[in-house]
């Protein structure tokens, strides 16, 4: 039978990575909320400037918040909660002391609008990165992974490649997978054109059933609130 993938395929150690290994060992260690320190505050806030979020030297719509180290102070308590059954906290359940929980909400999805939170990310994920930003990555992730819906499933893909896992709102094995669908798309269509010049040739039941599998891993499943990552 011919080899219809194509020459870039994963191999199989490569998807024991990527369904098995990775979503593990690619998990960012929990980290207890706590008030940012003046050097992580230091080292997060040229990031809010540069998009805008609060500290925009030049006039935007609507006011910023009064305090954004408290706001972001106050984001970073609101991702980090979890739900009693699991999975992430709702916003209502950010304690008073932070603000109002709507507010603190708002201000999240604005960021998020404006791409704070894939910056930051991306930030926490470069080798030179600085100790007191890279000691922010366990709250970059759940912020990011809550802003998911916001951004679309592109940043699914984000994450993914810069082995985040604690980014995603699940294993990854079990989300949309772009990258895959990519190397998976041209096998239908070599079999089907195989099939075409060659009327003879019957299609293994098996070679149906394997690209059936990598077409269902390729598109995940909806993922439930408890898969999310501690």
């Amino acid at each position: 039978m011919p080899n219809f993938l194509p020459p870039d395929f994963p191999s199989r150690l490569e998807f024991l990575h990527r369904v098995s290994l990775d979503p593990i060992r690619c998990r960012t260690p929990v980290r207890p909320w706590a008030p940012l320190t003046d050097d992580e505050w230091e080292a997060i806030a040229p990031s809010l400037a540069a998009m805008g979020c609060g500290l925009s030297l030049t006039r935007r719509a609507g006011r910023p918040p009064a305090d954004t180290r408290a706001r972001l102070d106050a984001i970073f308590r609101a991702v980090t909660l979890k739900h009693p059954r699991g999975g992430r906290a709702a916003w209502a359940q950010l304690p008073e002391a932070h603000g109002k929980a709507d507010t603190v909400s708002r201000s999240f999805r604005r960021w998020a609008h404006a791409k704070l939170w894939a910056r930051l990310l991306m930030e926490v994920a470069c080798p030179t990165c600085p100790a007191a930003l890279r000691g922010l990555t366990y709250w970059v992730c759940c912020a990011f992974r809550r802003g998911i819906r916001i951004m679309g499933l592109r940043a699914i893909t984000l994450a993914r490649r810069l082995r985040l896992h604690s980014a995603l709102p699940a294993p990854s094995c079990l989300l949309w997978d772009r990258d895959l669908s990519e190397k998976v798309a041209p096998i239908l269509p070599a079999i089907i054109a195989y099939r075409a010049g060659h009327p003879d040739w019957r299609v293994p039941k098996g070679l149906l059933r394997a690209v059936d599998g990598l077409v269902r891993l390729c598109l995940g499943r909806k993922p439930r609130r408890w898969m999310e990552p501690a």
